[in-house]
């Protein structure tokens, strides 16, 4: 009976050779066993802006009109809706004149015409809230929001106007692909 059994070990046996697919891998450079590359969505930036649309080769004057598109929303410090009003009337006035002031203009005119919609409806939502002592809590996130909007296009007039390049979360892909 024992010669019926075959007494193989599995120290007894040779390694496999590596197959010709898994050798022209690691010829590649890729090493056998590492994580596969993340999605498009996972952890990469966003590509890079055409070279119409970048700060660094746009003029003083460019950079100067997309920073007032930004710093217009400012004006709605003073009058309603100037936060909207100030962008839009500053991207009517210079969007021909080139796309990369086209490209900020839209950005800060969008922006701040989602930031008002969202100030809003939190706004109205918190009357009825304030009932029930909730209502506080969502007036103050309305003024945070709009703050946070103004504090945000300062941010964006700032680099702009010292030549790097600028989009709004969220926003900023939306204008560019809508742009092309």
């Amino acid at each position: 009976m024992d010669e019926q059994q075959n007494d193989e070990r599995p120290e007894d046996t040779a390694p496999e050779a590596p197959s010709e697919e898994t050798r022209n891998e690691a010829q590649a450079g890729e090493a056998i066993g590492a994580p596969p590359p993340p999605a498009p969505d996972e952890g990469t930036e966003a590509p890079p802006l055409p070279p119409e649309l970048q700060a660094e080769g746009a003029s003083k004057d460019e950079r100067t009109s997309a920073m007032l598109c930004h710093l217009l929303a400012l004006v709605g410090l003073v009058f309603p809706f100037g936060n909207i009003l100030g962008p839009l009337i500053m991207w009517l006035v210079k969007r021909e004149s080139s796309a990369f002031v086209d490209f900020h203009g839209r950005q800060a005119l969008w922006f701040q015409v989602w930031a008002a919609i969202a100030a809003t409806v939190l706004g109205v939502i918190s009357i009825p809230l304030f009932y029930i002592c909730i209502g506080v809590l969502t007036m103050l996130l309305a003024v945070a929001v709009g703050v946070g909007a103004l504090a945000y296009a300062v941010v964006g007039a700032v680099q702009v106007s010292g030549g790097k390049d600028f989009e709004y979360l969220w926003v900023g892909p939306w204008v560019r692909r809508s742009m092309m």
